[in-house]
């Protein structure tokens, strides 16, 4: 289903009249549009099988009950949905509060149907100066941040579901078009949009978009639970990560003609060959299956490497494997916040290309960008323990360029849902020195130096000159973090 809208007014209960913009995202009943001139408000329209507006009574009153009944839910406070304002009386919807400038998931999965010559780098050239194949994949993929922003952008939204969780809701109709993120100078925000469908478990009609609903939900075994959520999410994530659906293989394709298994390749060919039609009725296994190669498709190998960490996969797995049709063995929600941040915090920017990819990938035994195979850039390596305990439990790389960066929470003290990426301590490099910056005053933290401790109060300089690779030591009361420095000669 797509909904496509030219130019149409809607009309509100309190006569109010609204023009239709562009789609920001569609979900299982319709979609949502922007408000022309008018960016902090939306519309939401219900739609039929074939995409079109309902205007009957009867789906404008199935409207009207449902957001009476989320105005009762006890909803998480401070939590960014996009609420509910006004019901329609010329179609079947509603108009709602929108954050500006928010994109939705689904930006990170369009292809660009024609690029421009100056948009194409050196590394996506072959030797005669021509794009190689598929290089809108990769331009697209960089364009939409690459690795890292994905990651964090699933961090963020996964802890607003993980909300609703613990208060015994569910969201009802995830998918890659009704959650949003939007980028912003201190890192992203996220939000839920389509929140027509929030209930408690097991007491809504239920909805989904294809692609995205769980075997139970498509069956029509279940209502909607934070299984079928779990699910749901968890298709989303795979997708926005990779690129790939995680069941559209070689049988749901209906061919096995993806010999060279190249990512970007497999992204093409899986897009073109299945409409979107696709729903996942329990049948085949997932395109991974680690005891099962009959719906397999693209490589691993390469997926794992540039994509995923093993956590995430494991994740991924268990939902796609043994959760499969087994729904309450499904990686739940609460555990995919930390595996995200964990993944992000991981990675770095090429200075060069300027895609974001793990900072231990190592190619022909050299740490090297993946894509240009520029050699790693200088950055800096984060890494807490517990006092009087030598593994590390957490870990944060970042490379150092122009701007300064900051070093979360999260490395600071325990991982906690919601209260895990405030900035602490921002580090920059200008005019051949190393500073570290004290951001966040509510954090008692000592700095030691030539065997002595001092309390960190403001902001400390080393000259890159003097050290091949700086060492500095911070301690909070219950952690230690070293902050190491790599490839700054």
């Amino acid at each position: 289903m797509d909904v496509k809208i030219t130019e149409i007014k809607v009309v509100d209960v309190e006569n109010r009249v609204y023009i239709l913009g562009e789609k920001i995202g569609q979900g299982g009943q319709g979609a949502v549009f922007h408000v022309k001139d008018d960016a902090d408000i939306a519309i939401k329209l219900s739609t039929d099988k074939e995409g079109n507006p309902l205007q009957d009574d009867t789906a404008i009153k199935n409207i009207s009950y449902k957001l009476n009944i989320i105005r009762k839910l006890p909803l998480p406070q401070n939590i960014n949905l996009s609420k509910p304002l006004s019901i329609l009386k010329s179609h079947a919807g509603y108009v709602m509060t929108f954050m500006n400038e928010m994109k939705s998931f689904e930006s990170f999965l369009k292809l660009h149907q024609k690029i421009e010559d100056n948009d194409i780098p050196r590394w996506l050239k072959n030797e005669a100066g021509d794009p190689i194949q598929d290089a809108e994949v990769w331009i697209n993929f960089c364009k939409t941040g690459s690795i890292r922003t994905r990651l964090l952008a699933l961090y963020k939204v996964s802890e607003l579901l993980a909300n609703l969780h613990a208060r015994g809701l569910v969201y009802g109709d995830i998918s890659g078009g009704n959650l949003m993120y939007k980028e912003l100078a201190a890192g992203i925000i996220a939000g839920l949009i389509d929140t027509d469908n929030i209930n408690f478990a097991g007491k809504s009609k239920t909805y989904f978009t294809p692609g995205f609903g769980a075997p139970e939900i498509t069956n029509g075994k279940s209502p909607a639970t934070v299984y079928s959520d779990s699910y749901a999410f968890a298709v989303a994530a795979f997708y926005i990560l990779t690129m790939l659906h995680p069941f559209k293989g070689k049988k749901v394709l209906g061919s096995d003609d993806n010999d060279d298994d190249d990512w970007a390749n497999s992204v093409t060919v899986q897009q073109k060959a299945d409409p979107g039609n696709f729903n996942d009725t329990g049948m085949y296994p997932w395109i991974f299956n680690q005891n099962d190669d009959s719906n397999s498709y693209g490589d691993l190998e390469q997926v794992n490497s540039l994509f995923l960490t093993p956590l995430l996969f494991a994740l991924f797995d268990n939902t796609f494997s043994t959760g499969h049709n087994n729904p309450k063995l499904r990686t739940p929600l609460i555990r995919w916040p930390k595996a995200f941040a964990q993944a992000a915090d991981l990675t770095i920017r090429c200075l060069s290309c300027r895609m974001t990819y793990y900072y231990d990938y190592t190619e022909d035994d050299k740490y090297c960008c993946p894509y240009c195979s520029t050699e790693r850039c200088p950055f800096v390596l984060v890494k807490t323990y517990i006092i009087n305990n030598d593994e590390p439990v957490y870990s944060f790389a970042h490379e150092i360029d122009k701007e300064e960066f900051y070093i979360p929470s999260r490395c600071f003290e325990a991982f906690k849902i919601n209260e895990s990426d405030n900035s602490v301590v921002g580090i920059s490099l200008k005019n051949g020195f190393i500073a570290l910056r004290l951001i966040e005053s509510e954090y008692t933290i000592y700095i030691e130096k030539n065997n002595l401790r001092e309390r960190f109060t403001g902001v400390y300089k080393f000259k890159v000159s003097d050290i091949q690779n700086f060492s500095i030591t911070l301690f909070t009361k219950y952690r230690k973090v070293i902050i190491s420095g790599g490839e700054l000669q």
